[in-house]
């Protein structure tokens, strides 16, 4: 029974796949090549999210009983430092809180002079969030000491890694700048 008898035409049939003029083993190579990329830049990225969680829970506790805020409140100041100028939903979106939480967090942080709520300037509807000149000030003084406690880290490793530390975080920044 012909396909068009069952009620398909030439319209409805999956297209021919392309072929390709690289050969099978090419493909492969490149393929394989791409995903053990894929699979290192994976395996990085999770393992510097680990160690700036580790150094984070571990420094944090004192740098925010300096400040005077909770750490929640340091992050949501440190994400605003990252990413000015996005709305309430777009930041808890991003620190994996509900709305309803961060809308409370943002609320006391507006209290303390430290985060704005202004207009959007492209659409006067939306309403985003910024830190104030306190709330960058704040912050600042919060980078300092992590700084101190990254250099105090820095001078636990041999000399040769510390180097081939720099020379990579250089290339990755170099790189990871034109993806962003």
């Amino acid at each position: 029974m012909k396909l068009q008898d069952q009620g398909e035409n030439q319209n409805d049939r999956p297209a021919k796949k392309q072929v390709s003029a690289q050969p099978a083993s090419d493909r492969h190579q490149t393929r394989s090549k791409g995903e053990s990329q894929a699979k290192r830049l994976m395996a990085l990225l999770n393992t510097l999210s680990l160690f700036s969680r580790k150094t984070l829970l571990e420094w944090l506790p004192d740098l925010v009983s300096e400040m005077g805020i909770t750490e929640e409140r340091f992050m949501v100041m440190y994400e605003l430092d990252l990413q000015p100028d996005i709305s309430l939903k777009e930041l808890a979106a991003s620190l994996v809180v509900s709305s309803s939480s961060m809308s409370i967090m943002v609320n006391s942080l507006v209290e303390q002079g430290v985060v704005d709520r202004v207009q959007d300037t492209g659409d006067r509807r939306r309403v985003v969030l910024r830190l104030t000149k306190e709330g960058e000030k704040q912050l600042r003084l919060a980078e300092k000491s992590l700084l101190k406690n990254f250099e105090a880290y820095l001078d636990t490793l041999p000399e040769t890694d510390r180097q081939a530390l720099d020379d990579a975080t250089g290339n990755l920044l170099s790189v990871m700048a034109r993806l962003v």
